[in-house]
């Protein structure tokens, strides 16, 4: 090698090596420079609010019920933590108001460490408290994530064609399943020696197309609830039964009976 350079073409060799070297550095410089260039001035995916998203909406409600659109905006325009992917949102809460326009990022969302019952309802659904007892409510047998059927039981008077009672007539005992498969969001503990509940309530996950009924049920019947295995499972038959399809084990009261009360009606 001392020899190589010591020549005239030697030097002239090594020299054009060099310079070969040093072009390729400055294409391979230019060429990544180009890249970042390009990437800062294109566009990225970004998902951006289409309504407004309450404090606690959980993120697969947000996904669920289309609340975002996905856009494309310049990469110097994405927010830090912008997101871009809906997965992302999946196990996660809004931390607090988003407007619509708003581009959805990491920051908004936390992991939910919040017991209020709002994060477990779709936009369908209502919180309604049933106060309970031991056996009508399975304290100590029912927790939070279950589901449970409602019945109820009213008193009911025969009624005329005028919608009013009838003169004399005792009260029918009639029984319907009202609301089925509800999730139980918050369910009372058994009580012990040392830990006496008053007033427990269970708390479920009502339909808002059943949410009077149920309401209603609990004001003017008797409420019992019970619990569903897990997975799917057959429903109640919606039938009203009155003691004599009890007593005969029919599926339903006959039809004077519902006439008369109104039930068939």
């Amino acid at each position: 090698m001392t020899r190589l350079l010591s020549t005239r073409f030697g030097a002239l060799a090594v020299a054009a090596l060099l310079a070969v070297a040093a072009v390729g550095i400055v294409l391979v410089y230019a060429h990544n420079y180009r890249s970042s260039v390009d990437s800062a001035n294109g566009e990225v995916s970004v998902l951006v609010a289409n309504r407004a998203i309450d404090q606690y909406t959980p993120g697969s409600q947000v996904v669920d019920g289309s609340m975002f659109s996905t856009r494309q905006v310049p990469a110097d325009a994405a927010v830090d933590g912008a997101v871009s992917n809906p997965d992302q949102l999946k196990g996660l809460v809004a931390r607090s108001d988003i407007y619509p326009g708003e581009q959805l990022t990491t920051n908004q969302f936390v992991k939910s460490s919040t017991t209020s019952p709002t994060v477990k309802l779709t936009p369908s659904q209502r919180a309604v408290g049933f106060p309970v007892d031991a056996a009508s409510g399975l304290v100590g047998q029912v927790q939070a994530g279950d589901r449970v059927d409602v019945v109820a039981t009213f008193d009911v008077t025969p009624i005329g064609a005028n919608g009013l009672p009838l003169s004399g007539a005792q009260p029918i005992a009639l029984t319907k399943t009202i609301v089925s498969d509800a999730l139980v969001l918050n369910a009372p503990a058994a009580s012990s020696s040392t830990d006496v509940r008053s007033n427990p309530v269970l708390t479920l996950a009502i339909d808002v197309n059943d949410v009077q009924r149920a309401l209603f049920a609990q004001e003017k019947g008797t409420i019992w609830f019970a619990l569903r295995p897990p997975g799917s499972a057959e429903n109640v038959k919606p039938s009203v039964l009155d003691v004599g399809a009890v007593l005969r084990g029919s599926g339903a009261a006959p039809g004077p009976v519902l006439r008369l009360t109104g039930a068939g009606r």
